[in-house]
């Protein structure tokens, strides 16, 4: 869920969470020992939860979206007549801003396929839609003739069925604005300190669904030569009521946070709203956070089988327990309809702690 895009639509957003990694005690027994048998080696740290975890990280990356915003203010005034009443609310505009505001819209995504041979060559991630709509969507960019409008917190209505945000009436924007882009890719950030730039860029995308498939490329915008990274397999089925997942992503736009939680319903129908259907949705019990819309929903095996998308939202606040995913098999239908099964028929990634298993 992009920050900018927040006041638009229903805050778009996914979990935070953090990262446990096991500790094991044993580790440091025996180092005072200099006589007599040997110390039976330390259990391995390496528990199959740890390596469930590593799996899931590495399988996830960020996506950013970078943004030019101008701004101009707005000046409401009423004219007074003779007899001293009031006209209706008149607005003067002020100029458009001459330097840009730069806006990162931050987002995550899942690396679905990255083989090279048959039938295709390079890296493919999954994200959703309304990230990297901007690229695909100029209307989503508006213009100094066709600009939004920006409310004040107060001035807003918050709905959840369907999801969507809307100005109080008569409530008056203070400002407009509109975006611009500097770059025609996607950036890439696979790791905390990563300094260089990965590019990629759009190659198919449904908002309706709202997920979108990227491929990194060359700064030319032409596929690059990138492959044998991590990649999830998606499951042939959705998940199921009370179901162990697991969550990563990039709360507040800060990479990477690892979160777990149960599905608590299924075959949610909450409308459509902004371009977005929320219809079948899965739901979960994992804390929200504006930032990184597109996270995977993993089972216990590292399975991809869900893609968040949303939350709830009552009166400003996220709710606990509200967070909304696209279950696999829209995907996967997705996929296979639009010309991508060879992603869906990959093999599985070696490395994937569901590797050899039936």
């Amino acid at each position: 869920m992009a920050r900018w895009y927040m006041r638009l639509i229903l805050a778009l957003a996914v979990v935070a969470g953090f990262l446990l990694w096991g500790h094991n005690d044993a580790s440091v027994l025996g180092l005072a020992q200099v006589s007599g048998p040997k110390p039976l080696a330390a259990p391995s740290l390496e528990t199959s939860e740890a390596v469930l975890q590593r799996f899931i990280r590495s399988v996830t990356v960020q996506v950013l979206v970078h943004l030019d915003k101008y701004t101009r203010p707005l000046e409401w005034y009423q004219e007074v007549n003779a007899r001293g009443e009031r006209g209706e609310w008149k607005v003067r505009y002020g100029e458009w801003s001459k330097t840009p505001q730069r806006v990162v819209a931050a987002g995550t995504g899942v690396i679905v396929y990255s083989l090279d041979g048959s039938p295709y060559s390079g890296t493919f991630i999954l994200t959703n839609a309304h990230v990297v709509r901007p690229l695909v969507n100029k209307a989503a960019l508006g213009s100094p003739s066709k600009p939004f409008d920006e409310y004040r917190l107060e001035d807003l209505v918050v709905e959840t069925l369907p999801p969507r945000v809307t100005p109080k009436e008569g409530a008056r924007p203070y400002s407009q604005y509109y975006f611009t882009l500097p770059t025609n890719y996607v950036q890439i950030k696979a790791k905390e300190d990563q300094f260089f730039t990965v590019y990629a860029k759009v190659v198919d995308y449904d908002l309706a669904l709202d997920v979108a498939l990227v491929q990194i490329c060359k700064p030319d915008g032409t596929p690059a030569a990138v492959w044998g990274l991590p990649y999830v397999t998606l499951r042939d089925f959705n998940p199921f009521l009370g179901e162990s997942v697991w969550v990563c992503g990039a709360p507040l736009g800060i990479p990477f946070s690892l979160d777990r939680g149960r599905v608590n319903q299924v075959g949610l129908n909450l409308g459509e709203s902004g371009g977005i259907v929320w219809n079948d949705q899965i739901k979960l019990d994992i804390a929200a956070a504006p930032g990184s819309s597109g996270s995977g929903i993993f089972d216990d095996r590292g399975y991809l089988i869900a893609l968040l998308h949303g939350t709830l939202v009552y009166a400003g606040n996220f709710i606990r327990g509200g967070i909304l995913a696209i279950p696999v098999t829209h995907i996967r239908d997705w996929l296979l309809w639009r010309g991508w099964a060879f992603i869906v028929t990959a093999p599985p990634y070696v490395g994937a702690p569901y590797y050899g298993s039936k």
